[in-house]
């Protein structure tokens, strides 16, 4: 009986895996019939399993050789809830470093910048008949940086903090139905003239360019 119970039950393991075998690889299907693959679900109306929604990347944002040198990286996990709505989280780490020289007699010290951060945010298809892939953005990122002179006598180190709701476009080229180019622009609702959003945007208006 032992032995008939073990071959039952390795023969539903099997089938069950033949089965979610079948599911998952029919989005890609369409493709032979002249058409994109579907986002959640099978061309049959099955509902695509969680793992297959998720979108994994992210950007490498800030870079510059030179004086100052700067470098930034933003991954970003996203999961596709519905044919045409993406939310996702992502996080934020730049470095910058300045280094000594004179300018007009003025000496400039040496100087670091360490950002970090997270963010969340929703990105809708809202005309996918008239132009597809093209995505409403919205969300909210929290982002902190570290100042530090590093020579005596300048100002001691300072920490600042701001957190900024960003609206605007994000058009997304699909290279595959779970992996894309994806272009933003946003615009920085809670920008001012202070010293955090100066040192950590510069302008109200936020470009990106990144991959999921």
């Amino acid at each position: 009986m032992n032995h008939i119970q073990k071959l039952l039950f390795i023969t539903a393991l099997l089938t069950s895996s033949m089965a979610f075998g079948q599911l998952t690889e029919d989005p890609d299907d369409r493709r032979s019939q002249g058409k994109d693959p579907l986002r959640t679900q099978t061309p049959e109306g099955r509902p695509l399993p969680f793992g297959q929604r998720l979108r994994f990347g992210g950007g490498i944002n800030g870079f510059r050789f030179g004086n100052p040198f700067s470098l930034g990286v933003s991954p970003v996990i996203a999961y596709q809830a519905t044919e045409h709505l993406i939310v996702g989280v992502g996080g934020t780490y730049n470095y910058t470093r300045y280094k000594a020289y004179t300018n007009t007699n003025t000496t400039v010290p040496y100087r670091t910048l360490n950002q970090y951060g997270g963010r969340g945010f929703l990105m809708y298809e809202f005309i996918p008949s008239i132009l597809p892939n093209l995505y409403l953005h919205g969300e909210v990122e929290s982002t902190t940086i570290n100042d530090k002179f590093e020579q005596p006598g300048l100002p001691a180190p300072a920490t600042y903090s701001l957190t900024s709701p960003l609206l605007g476009l994000t058009y997304s080229q699909p290279i595959s139905r779970r992996f894309g180019v994806n272009l933003t622009a946003l615009y920085n609702l809670n920008y001012t003239n202070s010293v955090a959003a100066s040192l950590i945007y510069s302008s109200p208006f936020v470009l990106r360019l990144s991959f999921f």
